[in-house]
């Protein structure tokens, strides 16, 4: 559930829609995977929800991309589908596996050609199911603004545990003594 807090404050919006008018609720769910989850329509932009099919998609994206073995990696794997959508990221691992690229690799690999899907060469490639991907600015924004807020976060759990553990190891020795 926390990637759920770090994606909706990654997402930017509060609102019930998007400014782009397609996503809905904290989580910026489209309409078509909400359904696809068995989210009625009156309930798409109830927060509740909203969240909660989040996590069930998540879950389902990591189960998906179960090949991808290195956890880091699967992760960001798992953000750009949540983001461009699962089908645009298989058609980039296709994409670079036909190039000779590690397709199981984001940075420097599987990126760089969601980024040539903006390429009519790229995405009328017969092995490409999805067509154009024009939002590829706002799909790495979205992996690499998370990732930074998921190290924040991790780094200040630590803190909070060194400083917990400071705490209980100075009390036990008032009583020692």
């Amino acid at each position: 559930m926390i990637w759920c807090i770090f994606l909706a404050i990654s997402s930017r919006s509060w609102l019930s829609w998007s400014e782009s008018g397609k996503s809905f609720g904290v989580m910026q769910m489209m309409p078509k995977t909400l359904n696809g989850l068995e989210v009625p329509d009156s309930l798409h932009a109830d927060n509740r929800h909203n969240i909660h099919a989040s996590a069930r998609y998540l879950k389902s994206l990591f189960y998906m991309f179960r090949r991808v073995k290195n956890h880091d990696e699967r992760i960001n794997f798992v953000l750009a589908s949540y983001n461009a959508g699962y089908g645009h990221i298989m058609d980039a691992m296709r994409l670079a596996d036909k190039f000779g690229y590690d397709r199981h690799v984001w940075k420097a690999n599987v990126d760089s050609f969601l980024i040539k899907k903006s390429q009519p060469e790229f995405y009328n490639d017969s092995i490409c199911r999805n067509g154009e991907f024009k939002d590829w600015r706002q799909t790495l924004s979205f992996v690499n603004k998370v990732r930074r807020n998921w190290n924040r976060f991790n780094n200040m759990q630590q803190e909070y545990a060194d400083s917990i553990n400071a705490v209980m190891a100075a009390d036990t020795l008032k009583r020692i003594r």
